[in-house]
């Protein structure tokens, strides 16, 4: 493939983060009298957004004032507590070291609140250049719309169809579709993938295989 640019989801893709994810969630939940979750049930809401995460870990009957505040609260919990438990995935400090040495521009898009977005990569990922970094922003649609992605191919300068898309759900595979780039799933993150496997989409099962395709 003739790869000049890659974008990389964050959760699930780069890094492990859903233990950190679902310590701070159970520790707002717990304040104010809520059950807590096991982490395969925020295994199921992760990756639309904090707004929706943490609307699916409470009980229905709130109103719209309490769940902005839950939300705040959670993003201030998460935020100094990021760095417990999350690690980066095996073989992707040697991949993206591959990539840099290849003159391989990266990027990040996640549906993670931009701020935490950028402390996640800081704390994790400081090691290599990734411009830019996008977590969810206001006024900006999250994935599967294409419009961030296609934002990153223009400041990347890269025409989209030589730019990989790589992610560990369904939305990621979607996500590139819709902006015309290379599609690629990946199967050590959230498991996630099994229905994009059944349908035909290309995924790899360790960092290294996406380093082949390059070749």
């Amino acid at each position: 493939m003739d790869i000049e640019g890659i974008i990389f989801d964050l959760d699930g893709t780069l890094v492990h983060t859903i233990e950190d994810i679902g310590d701070a969630a159970n520790v707002m939940l717990k304040r104010h009298g809520f059950p807590e979750h096991s982490t395969s049930d925020y295994l199921k809401w992760i990756g639309k957004g904090a707004a929706k995460f943490v609307e699916n870990a409470l009980v229905p009957d709130i109103t719209t004032e309490q769940l902005q505040g839950y939300i705040t609260e959670f993003k201030e919990l998460y935020d100094r507590n990021l760095h417990h438990k999350s690690r980066v995935y095996d073989g992707i400090p040697q991949m993206l070291d591959e990539l840099t040495d290849r003159g391989v521009k990266l990027s990040i898009l996640s549906n993670k609140p931009h701020r935490l977005t950028e402390r996640v990569t800081e704390y994790y990922l400081s090691d290599w250049d990734f411009n830019p970094v996008f977590g969810q922003r206001e006024h900006v649609p999250r994935k599967p719309d294409p419009a961030a992605a296609l934002e990153i191919a223009g400041i990347m300068n890269i025409v989209v169809d030589r730019i990989l898309f790589v992610g560990d759900s369904l939305g990621d595979l979607n996500t590139a579709r819709a902006a015309g780039m290379v599609p690629v799933g990946v199967t050590w993150g959230y498991g996630r993938l099994e229905f994009a496997a059944q349908n035909g989409h290309s995924f790899i099962q360790h960092p290294q295989e996406l380093l082949a395709l390059l070749s």
